[in-house]
Order: structure tokens, then C-alpha cells, then sequence
């Protein structure tokens, strides 16, 4: 699997996943603002950032995920984001120092990621 892989993941039905696995920054931003547009785009019930497999995480990518969260609950769309069970410490912490982790709805598992995600709608 290639070091910086951002994926769509529709085997869910009712909540899709963008898998953003490796090291992401301001170059691969474009194509995650790509992949969770086109996931908006298809009106699902949820919306999951799965952050599991992500190794570096810069400001560029935090922007994509805060504006995605925007325009999911303006539509209605539960978003959360799954660190995994063992997430990579940067990761968790560039979530934290930056107060990010009350602002998204952060989950340890793949189950609770699409449980939350089918939960009763979002609130602003």
C-alpha cells in the first residue's frame, strides 16, 4: 500500500468512509478534499474519517476535515473521525494541542466509528 493512500470506502451502505492512511500534509490535501466532496456528495447517513493508518497529520489536512465537518452538519450528515485503537501519537496529539478533539466526534474503533455515525443527527 502506497505511503500516502486517501480512500473511499462505500462497503458500509448508510455511512461512507475516507480512509487516510500514512503521512498527509499540504500536498495531499487537494485529493482528501477530493475523496470527502465526493462522499458528501452522496448524501449518506455518515460520514466517518477513518485516521486509524495515518501517520502525519499537518494543519492543510485538519482545515480538509473542519471544513468537511462544516458542510456534513449543514446537511445533516453525522461526521466522526476514528483514531483506532493504537492511534500514532503525533496524530492524537496535533488533535489535541489544537482543541480538536471535542469539536469532532473521536472514536477507537471501526464499530464505534459507524455506530456513531448511524447515531441520531448531528447537532451544530
Amino acid at each position: 500500500m502506497d505511503a500516502r493512500t486517501i480512500a473511499l470506502d462505500a462497503r458500509h451502505g448508510d455511512v461512507l468512509l475516507v480512509v487516510i492512511r500514512g503521512e498527509h500534509d499540504i500536498y495531499t490535501a487537494p485529493k482528501l478534499r477530493d475523496q470527502l466532496d465526493e462522499a458528501l456528495g452522496q448524501r449518506p447517513v455518515g460520514l466517518v474519517a477513518d485516521l486509524s493508518g495515518s501517520t502525519f497529520l499537518d494543519s492543510s489536512i485538519l482545515g480538509a476535515l473542519l471544513e468537511a465537518r462544516r458542510q456534513a452538519l449543514e446537511s445533516g450528515v453525522n461526521f466522526v473521525v476514528n483514531l483506532g485503537e493504537e492511534p500514532e501519537a503525533g496524530v492524537q496529539r496535533i488533535l489535541e494541542i489544537t482543541g480538536l478533539v471535542p469539536v469532532f466526534p473521536v472514536v477507537r474503533s471501526a464499530g464505534e466509528a459507524l455506530e456513531s455515525a448511524r447515531a441520531a443527527p448531528a447537532d451544530a
